[in-house]
């Protein structure tokens, strides 16, 4: 039989929670500890693509996901001056039919509260305002400000990009995340857009809409089953040093978008409180795993990179099910150390290559005017228009890598459940196959 082995996940947020569900439904004993005093997530828009609901619907979440879900037809890419459209890449039914998962569009804190009660219902043990002071790598164990201290045989830092984790991992090489641009978010009720004639259409034709522009973009589209209109805006700043959600000066926020598209401007006019958020990414980290093999990192913790793919919430989902895979047929302790290494070798590939892409896909948007912001549209239209056209052309590549032909199947159409089980598969026929390969 497996043997059931106790985990310690520090951080109670998608990537701890979506561990936590992976790690209990392989059989495990878990325990949360979650900082703040409550889980009321403060936030806006998430996005769910298929990579993740074909995760959530290994776990039976999809259905009651959709329930609070949007699906949107496309995502639109502007003209930040005056809202010209340069290029759509379709999203429904085009992910359901090439992927088998629609693309989702829901509230962060529904999102939470479903991998919450799912967690709970499973059985995990979630302890709220458990601030972590420190992670002996020694004797496995987690201590609280207050005092008190948890052992387990594994631990998982699933706490955020400024991961108190990370730093027993990696040690003395401990990095400082950076960006140069931050982001106010904000929401405007559904009531209030379909009062104006002018911005309505943003809330009957359900599509994730970008206007991007030199050094920022605004990204907008309905969530909480069609009641909200979200909109995060990234620009070039910082927040707070010390916070990573604050209240925003609604000023500064609309006077950043003076010179964008004016049915922008009308929607931003109806915003009435923002909160401002500190964006910043990590270089690649060179070990996701402590040199005692009994640490490991998801999430932002171990590959925070820039929201600009949409994909930071759905690599955190597909790590916590990769070790949920892994770790299911455990005969002993002395089994952690090497499928936590063979973990990382299957996951650190693709999340570098999404964290750079994102990066990428953020340059890009934020080109000045000029001949390469131009040649840029050019190429998003023409590619667009080759999607859409039955005549095959060679060659044709979008700027877009959501919508790129050969982009966007590795990283929609990846399982990573199915991935996961076709390494343990390879483990327990020829274990010493994966030394041979030193990428999975």
């Amino acid at each position: 039989m497996p043997k059931s082995i106790s985990v310690l996940i520090v951080g109670g947020g998608i990537g701890g929670l979506s561990a936590a569900i992976a790690l209990q439904r392989s059989g495990h004993r878990i325990t949360v500890l979650e900082g703040a005093k409550e889980f009321s997530e403060i936030g806006a828009g998430i996005q769910v693509p298929p990579n993740t609901a074909c995760i959530l619907d290994a776990w039976g979440l999809l259905d009651k996901l959709k329930e609070n879900a949007v699906c949107p037809s496309s995502i639109i890419m502007r003209r930040y001056a005056n809202g010209e459209i340069i290029c759509a890449a379709q999203l429904k039914p085009d992910m359901t039919d090439k992927y088998k998962y629609p693309y989702l569009l829901i509230h962060r804190a529904d999102y939470v509260k479903l991998l919450y009660d799912a967690a709970v219902d499973l059985g995990v043990k979630v302890i709220v305002n458990a601030r972590v002071q420190s992670v002996d790598e020694e004797t496995n164990s987690v201590i609280l400000y207050n005092g008190k201290s948890f052992q387990s045989d594994l631990v998982i830092g699933a706490d955020g990009i400024r991961s108190k984790v990370r730093r027993v991992v990696i040690g003395d090489n401990e990095i400082a995340p950076y960006s140069t641009n931050c982001a106010f978010r904000a929401t405007v009720s559904a009531e209030v857009m379909r009062s104006d004639p002018e911005i309505s259409r943003f809330m009957n034709d359900v599509s994730s809409n970008f206007w991007i522009g030199p050094k920022r973009h605004v990204v907008g589209y309905p969530i909480k089953d069609g009641t909200l209109y979200n909109l995060v805006m990234i620009l070039p700043g910082v927040a707070a040093a010390d916070k990573w959600n604050e209240f925003g000066d609604l000023n500064e926020m609309k006077e950043s978008y003076n010179d964008f598209d004016p049915v922008l401007k009308k929607i931003l006019s109806y915003v009435t409180s923002c909160r401002k958020w500190a964006l910043a990414e990590l270089p690649s980290i060179a070990q996701w795993v402590s040199r005692s093999g009994t640490i490991a990192l998801v999430g932002d913790a171990a590959h925070a990179m820039l929201p600009c793919l949409a994909q930071g919430a759905a690599q955190a989902i597909e790590d916590s099910a990769t070790l949920g895979i892994l770790l299911s047929n455990i005969n002993s302790l002395e089994d952690i150390p090497s499928i936590l290494r063979i973990y990382e070798r299957i996951r650190r590939p693709r999340t570098q290559i999404i964290q750079k892409q994102s990066f990428e896909n953020c340059n890009s948007w934020h080109l000045p005017d000029g001949p390469e912001q131009r040649a840029r549209d050019d190429a998003m239209s023409k590619a667009d228009a080759f999607r859409r056209s039955e005549t095959k052309v060679e060659g044709v590549k979008s700027p877009l890598q959501w919508s790129d032909k050969d982009f966007q199947p590795w990283l929609y159409g990846h399982n990573a459940i199915s991935v996961a089980k076709n390494v343990l598969q390879e483990i327990i026929e020829n274990p010493s196959s994966l030394e041979e390969r030193p990428n999975l």
